[in-house]
């Protein structure tokens, strides 16, 4: 059986707006936001997407979902090309999104019944009210929203942050779709309550057979819940393998610095030069775009960046393993 996600060498790229230094240039300033990402998502697994914000995750999730065209490469769900299938009604029914903020992606102004009711009212048209609301009855009881008959006459004010995610899960599982993106679903939510909410998640995907493209920014929380792991930064998949594999044995330099940042390690790092955000105007041009910020890095990085297989489990975009009879070169 074929993956359900299946990625090929994706590209997208967005114009520069002008600003005063490129005012009168005559050239239409560039840059590339995702750079030949390829991956495959199996029924059911969960992949975590990770990286700093402006590292292209939120425009990866756009391009799955149809909102964005690639410049070039193969977008595949269900073994048919999402910009084919965007055309017609019952894709947005297979895919559901969990946004990050879950005080502004609920509408105030209607109950909780209708706002879960709401991609059956599109799909589901030729149903009953009666039957819509069973169906909303029990998504709310397999996101642990109880007691279900008050929560179904409640609006958003009333609730939780936490229990407010529970409605936007909710949604998305009501018409029991092939995937879910959740981006940064718990990183507004309190300490407390964001375990909870993996959990759930975790729990639906495998009762549901449901899988998962998890995005995240935070290394620590992606372990309560993934199967594989990207690592990106600056549009670019730098490390990929089973979570458990890329977290106990991280390779490239940029991974180490996600993880030091989990733990706030202070020490000097014999990986990266510094801690610091994803400038899209300091990156190079050419080669592997940490370049600059590596110290592992030498003249065969501004080379075209390729992929290195260091096992069946563990993948890394970094010419510092190519010549290495790699257990682990950081020992």
């Amino acid at each position: 059986m074929s993956p359900l996600l299946q990625l090929k060498n994706v590209n997208k790229t967005f114009p520069i707006h002008r600003n005063i230094f490129n005012l009168f240039s005559s050239s239409n300033p560039t840059r590339k936001v995702i750079d030949n990402v390829s991956f495959d998502l199996e029924r059911g697994e969960v992949l975590v997407i990770a990286g700093e914000s402006g590292s292209g995750k939120t425009t990866l999730a756009k391009l799955i979902m149809g909102s964005l065209i690639p410049d070039d490469g193969i977008i595949s769900f269900d073994g048919d090309d999402v910009h084919s299938l965007k055309k017609k009604k019952a894709f947005y029914s297979m895919i559901q999104m969990i946004h990050q903020d879950p005080y502004s992606s609920l509408n105030p102004h209607i109950k909780i019944k209708d706002i879960v009711m709401e991609p059956l009212k599109i799909h589901e048209n030729e149903l009953s009210r009666n039957e819509k609301e069973e169906k909303v009855r029990l998504a709310l009881r397999r996101t642990r929203l109880e007691p279900v008959e008050e929560i179904l006459e409640k609006y958003p004010i009333m609730l939780s942050g936490g229990q407010r995610q529970r409605v936007s899960i909710a949604r998305s599982i009501v018409k029991i779709p092939k995937l879910i993106i959740a981006d940064e679903p718990v990183s507004m939510l309190d300490i407390s309550v964001r375990a909870e909410i993996l959990s759930l998640l975790n729990k639906l995907r495998k009762t549901l057979n449901i899988s998962i493209i998890y995005i995240t920014h935070d290394l620590a929380t992606s372990r309560f819940i993934g199967d594989k792991i990207g690592i990106m930064f600056a549009g670019s998949i730098v490390e990929y393998g089973e979570i458990d594999e890329v977290l106990h044995n991280p390779l490239h330099p940029y991974t180490w610095m996600l993880l030091d940042a989990v733990t706030f390690s202070t020490n000097e790092s014999k990986f990266y030069k510094s801690f610091g955000g994803i400038n899209l105007f300091e990156l190079p041009l050419k080669g592997c775009k940490f370049y600059n910020k590596c110290k592992l890095s030498f003249t065969d990085c501004t080379n075209d960046v390729e992929q290195f297989d260091i096992s069946k489990k563990h993948s890394v975009s970094c010419f510092y393993y190519r010549n290495l009879n790699l257990n682990h070169p950081f020992n």
